[in-house]
Protein backbone atom coordinates (compact mmCIF):
# COMPACT_ATOMS: atom_id res chain seq x y z
CA UNK A 1 0.00 0.00 0.00
CA UNK A 2 1.61 3.35 -1.08
CA UNK A 3 2.45 5.72 1.70
CA UNK A 4 0.20 8.60 2.26
CA UNK A 5 2.27 11.04 0.22
CA UNK A 6 2.21 8.77 -2.21
CA UNK A 7 -1.71 8.06 -2.53
CA UNK A 8 -2.54 11.76 -2.62
CA UNK A 9 -0.21 12.46 -5.05
CA UNK A 10 -1.46 10.02 -8.06
CA UNK A 11 -0.42 12.71 -10.68
CA UNK A 12 -3.76 14.75 -9.24
CA UNK A 13 -2.72 18.22 -10.79
CA UNK A 14 -3.84 21.75 -9.59
CA UNK A 15 -5.03 23.24 -13.00
CA UNK A 16 -7.79 25.28 -13.23
CA UNK A 17 -10.13 23.73 -10.25
CA UNK A 18 -11.21 25.29 -7.51
CA UNK A 19 -8.94 24.37 -4.61
CA UNK A 20 -11.28 22.60 -2.02
CA UNK A 21 -12.21 20.24 -5.35
CA UNK A 22 -8.43 19.61 -5.56
CA UNK A 23 -8.43 19.28 -2.00
CA UNK A 24 -11.08 16.46 -2.07
CA UNK A 25 -9.80 14.66 -5.22
CA UNK A 26 -6.94 14.19 -3.27
CA UNK A 27 -8.37 13.47 -0.26
CA UNK A 28 -10.42 10.48 -2.09
CA UNK A 29 -7.19 8.65 -4.21
CA UNK A 30 -5.91 8.77 -0.45
CA UNK A 31 -8.88 7.33 1.74
CA UNK A 32 -12.06 6.34 -0.72
CA UNK A 33 -15.18 7.30 -0.68
CA UNK A 34 -17.25 8.10 2.32
CA UNK A 35 -20.57 7.40 1.70
CA UNK A 36 -22.77 6.67 5.09
CA UNK A 37 -24.13 3.08 5.61
CA UNK A 38 -27.15 4.44 7.79
CA UNK A 39 -28.38 7.82 8.71
CA UNK A 40 -29.56 8.48 12.04
CA UNK A 41 -33.31 9.82 12.45
CA UNK A 42 -33.11 14.34 13.62
CA UNK A 43 -33.65 13.32 17.19
CA UNK A 44 -30.88 10.80 17.46
CA UNK A 45 -28.32 12.86 15.44
CA UNK A 46 -29.50 15.72 17.40
CA UNK A 47 -28.75 14.18 20.88
CA UNK A 48 -25.26 12.55 19.05
CA UNK A 49 -24.38 15.74 18.21
CA UNK A 50 -24.90 17.77 21.73
CA UNK A 51 -23.24 14.64 23.41
CA UNK A 52 -19.92 14.72 20.63
CA UNK A 53 -18.20 17.72 21.70
CA UNK A 54 -14.76 17.80 22.25
CA UNK A 55 -15.24 13.97 22.81
CA UNK A 56 -13.23 10.97 20.91
CA UNK A 57 -16.09 9.58 18.66
CA UNK A 58 -15.95 6.48 19.84
CA UNK A 59 -16.43 7.52 23.71
CA UNK A 60 -19.50 9.68 22.26
CA UNK A 61 -20.61 6.35 20.22
CA UNK A 62 -20.66 4.15 23.74
CA UNK A 63 -22.79 7.34 25.55
CA UNK A 64 -25.14 7.71 22.73
CA UNK A 65 -25.79 3.71 22.45
CA UNK A 66 -26.15 3.91 26.32
CA UNK A 67 -28.85 6.83 26.01
CA UNK A 68 -30.78 5.00 23.20
CA UNK A 69 -30.58 1.35 25.31
CA UNK A 70 -31.65 3.54 28.44
CA UNK A 71 -34.18 6.08 27.16
CA UNK A 72 -36.42 4.95 24.79
CA UNK A 73 -38.05 6.93 22.96
CA UNK A 74 -35.77 9.41 23.82
CA UNK A 75 -39.00 11.92 24.34
CA UNK A 76 -38.41 10.58 28.14
CA UNK A 77 -34.93 12.55 27.96
CA UNK A 78 -37.22 15.58 28.44
CA UNK A 79 -38.65 14.81 31.49
CA UNK A 80 -35.66 12.64 32.86
CA UNK A 81 -33.52 13.88 35.88
CA UNK A 82 -30.30 14.96 34.78
CA UNK A 83 -28.32 12.59 37.24
CA UNK A 84 -30.29 9.56 35.82
CA UNK A 85 -28.96 10.98 32.09
CA UNK A 86 -25.41 11.89 33.73
CA UNK A 87 -25.00 8.11 34.67
CA UNK A 88 -25.21 7.41 30.72
CA UNK A 89 -22.70 9.99 29.96
CA UNK A 90 -19.47 8.55 31.74
CA UNK A 91 -17.46 8.56 28.78
CA UNK A 92 -17.96 11.97 27.23
CA UNK A 93 -16.50 15.34 28.24
CA UNK A 94 -17.93 17.71 30.66
CA UNK A 95 -20.84 15.13 31.52
CA UNK A 96 -22.96 16.97 33.82
CA UNK A 97 -23.25 20.12 31.60
CA UNK A 98 -24.49 18.16 28.93
CA UNK A 99 -26.54 15.97 30.46
CA UNK A 100 -28.61 19.04 31.83
CA UNK A 101 -28.25 20.44 28.46
CA UNK A 102 -30.03 17.31 26.84
CA UNK A 103 -33.23 17.42 29.07
CA UNK A 104 -33.64 21.02 28.57
CA UNK A 105 -33.51 20.99 24.84
CA UNK A 106 -35.60 17.65 24.83
CA UNK A 107 -38.19 19.08 27.09
CA UNK A 108 -38.37 22.43 25.04
CA UNK A 109 -38.62 20.75 21.84
CA UNK A 110 -41.82 18.31 23.17
CA UNK A 111 -43.57 21.50 24.68
CA UNK A 112 -43.25 22.67 21.20
CA UNK A 113 -43.79 20.06 18.77
CA UNK A 114 -45.77 17.78 21.47
CA UNK A 115 -43.04 14.90 21.17
CA UNK A 116 -39.17 15.21 20.08
CA UNK A 117 -39.41 15.40 16.74
CA UNK A 118 -37.52 18.23 13.98
CA UNK A 119 -39.23 16.53 10.95
CA UNK A 120 -40.01 20.47 10.37
CA UNK A 121 -36.80 21.30 9.26
CA UNK A 122 -36.76 19.82 6.00
CA UNK A 123 -39.64 22.66 5.17
CA UNK A 124 -37.12 24.94 6.37
CA UNK A 125 -34.24 26.59 4.44
CA UNK A 126 -30.76 25.74 5.98
CA UNK A 127 -30.21 28.79 7.33
CA UNK A 128 -33.66 29.53 9.01
CA UNK A 129 -33.04 25.57 10.35
CA UNK A 130 -29.57 26.61 11.72
CA UNK A 131 -31.10 29.33 13.38
CA UNK A 132 -33.45 27.48 14.84
CA UNK A 133 -31.19 24.59 16.10
CA UNK A 134 -29.06 26.75 18.20
CA UNK A 135 -32.19 28.34 20.15
CA UNK A 136 -31.68 25.26 22.29
CA UNK A 137 -29.25 24.93 25.17
CA UNK A 138 -26.05 23.17 24.33
CA UNK A 139 -26.60 23.62 20.47
CA UNK A 140 -24.24 25.81 18.57
CA UNK A 141 -23.22 26.05 14.74
CA UNK A 142 -21.08 22.46 14.56
CA UNK A 143 -24.27 20.71 16.49
CA UNK A 144 -26.60 22.41 14.16
CA UNK A 145 -25.28 21.58 10.71
CA UNK A 146 -24.46 18.29 11.97
CA UNK A 147 -28.37 17.25 12.51
CA UNK A 148 -29.32 18.69 9.38
CA UNK A 149 -26.61 17.23 7.21
CA UNK A 150 -25.45 14.02 8.67
CA UNK A 151 -28.94 12.88 9.71
CA UNK A 152 -31.92 11.41 7.09
CA UNK A 153 -32.56 14.93 6.76
CA UNK A 154 -29.56 15.07 4.25
CA UNK A 155 -29.41 19.03 4.47
CA UNK A 156 -26.69 20.48 1.99
CA UNK A 157 -24.44 22.19 4.95
CA UNK A 158 -20.89 21.21 5.59
CA UNK A 159 -20.21 20.30 9.05
CA UNK A 160 -16.64 22.32 10.90
CA UNK A 161 -15.21 20.52 13.44
CA UNK A 162 -12.05 21.79 15.63
CA UNK A 163 -10.14 19.40 12.58
CA UNK A 164 -11.83 20.81 9.96
CA UNK A 165 -11.56 24.32 11.02
CA UNK A 166 -7.78 23.44 11.84
CA UNK A 167 -7.22 22.27 8.36
CA UNK A 168 -8.80 24.88 6.24
CA UNK A 169 -6.65 27.69 8.50
CA UNK A 170 -3.58 25.76 7.88
CA UNK A 171 -4.67 25.73 3.93
CA UNK A 172 -5.46 29.39 3.74
CA UNK A 173 -9.08 28.68 3.31
CA UNK A 174 -10.28 30.44 6.78
CA UNK A 175 -8.69 33.16 8.41
CA UNK A 176 -6.36 32.05 11.81
CA UNK A 177 -9.10 31.65 14.86
CA UNK A 178 -11.90 32.19 12.88
CA UNK A 179 -15.26 31.29 14.91
CA UNK A 180 -17.31 28.53 14.02
CA UNK A 181 -20.05 30.48 12.92
CA UNK A 182 -17.94 32.42 11.00
CA UNK A 183 -16.43 29.03 9.67
CA UNK A 184 -19.28 27.21 8.31
CA UNK A 185 -20.69 30.35 6.46
CA UNK A 186 -17.02 30.63 4.75
CA UNK A 187 -16.18 27.13 4.13
CA UNK A 188 -20.14 26.60 2.36
CA UNK A 189 -19.55 29.44 0.10
CA UNK A 190 -16.37 27.13 -0.99
CA UNK A 191 -18.23 24.25 -2.30
CA UNK A 192 -18.64 23.91 -5.92
CA UNK A 193 -22.52 25.00 -6.82
CA UNK A 194 -22.59 20.89 -8.29
CA UNK A 195 -21.84 19.18 -4.58
CA UNK A 196 -24.97 18.00 -3.07
CA UNK A 197 -25.53 16.96 0.63
CA UNK A 198 -23.77 13.78 0.17
CA UNK A 199 -20.49 15.16 -1.21
CA UNK A 200 -20.63 17.66 1.98
CA UNK A 201 -21.11 15.34 3.89
CA UNK A 202 -18.47 12.56 2.38
CA UNK A 203 -16.03 15.73 2.53
CA UNK A 204 -15.97 16.34 6.45
CA UNK A 205 -14.88 12.81 6.93
CA UNK A 206 -12.09 12.64 4.16
CA UNK A 207 -10.95 15.85 6.23
CA UNK A 208 -11.53 15.00 9.37
CA UNK A 209 -9.68 11.72 8.85
CA UNK A 210 -6.53 13.52 7.42
CA UNK A 211 -6.91 16.20 9.97
CA UNK A 212 -6.07 13.14 12.86
CA UNK A 213 -4.04 11.00 10.99
CA UNK A 214 -1.40 13.51 9.43
CA UNK A 215 -2.78 17.44 9.40
CA UNK A 216 -2.75 16.97 13.75
CA UNK A 217 -3.31 19.49 16.26
CA UNK A 218 0.35 19.37 17.94
CA UNK A 219 2.76 17.59 15.46
CA UNK A 220 1.27 17.66 12.06
CA UNK A 221 3.11 15.21 9.61
CA UNK A 222 4.37 17.97 7.01
CA UNK A 223 6.93 15.82 5.62
CA UNK A 224 4.17 12.88 4.96
CA UNK A 225 1.43 15.15 3.62
CA UNK A 226 0.00 14.78 -0.19
CA UNK A 227 -1.06 18.33 0.15
CA UNK A 228 1.81 20.49 1.01
CA UNK A 229 1.54 22.11 -1.93
CA UNK A 230 -1.73 23.27 -1.74
CA UNK A 231 -1.06 24.51 1.89
CA UNK A 232 0.21 27.48 3.79
CA UNK A 233 1.37 26.25 6.47
CA UNK A 234 3.67 23.40 4.33
CA UNK A 235 4.85 25.69 2.35
CA UNK A 236 5.92 28.03 4.95
CA UNK A 237 7.62 25.69 6.39
CA UNK A 238 9.46 24.07 3.25
CA UNK A 239 10.75 27.29 2.68
CA UNK A 240 13.01 27.24 5.76
CA UNK A 241 14.54 24.38 5.26
CA UNK A 242 17.82 24.41 3.68
CA UNK A 243 18.48 22.98 0.34
CA UNK A 244 21.86 20.97 -0.48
Amino acid sequence: MPAIREQIQLGLDFGREEPIAVLRQRLLAAYGPQRDTRRHTPPEQFVKALISSETYDSASEKAFQALCEHFRPLDRLGQSDPREVLQQLATVTHPEKKASQLVASVDRIVEQRGRFDLDHLAALSVEAAMELLQRYDGIGPKCAAAVLNFSTLRRRVFVVDRHIRRFAERFGLLPDNASFTMAHRIMLRLMPASWDADDLYELHWLIKRFGQEVCTSQRPLCPRCGLADLCRHGTALASKIPRP
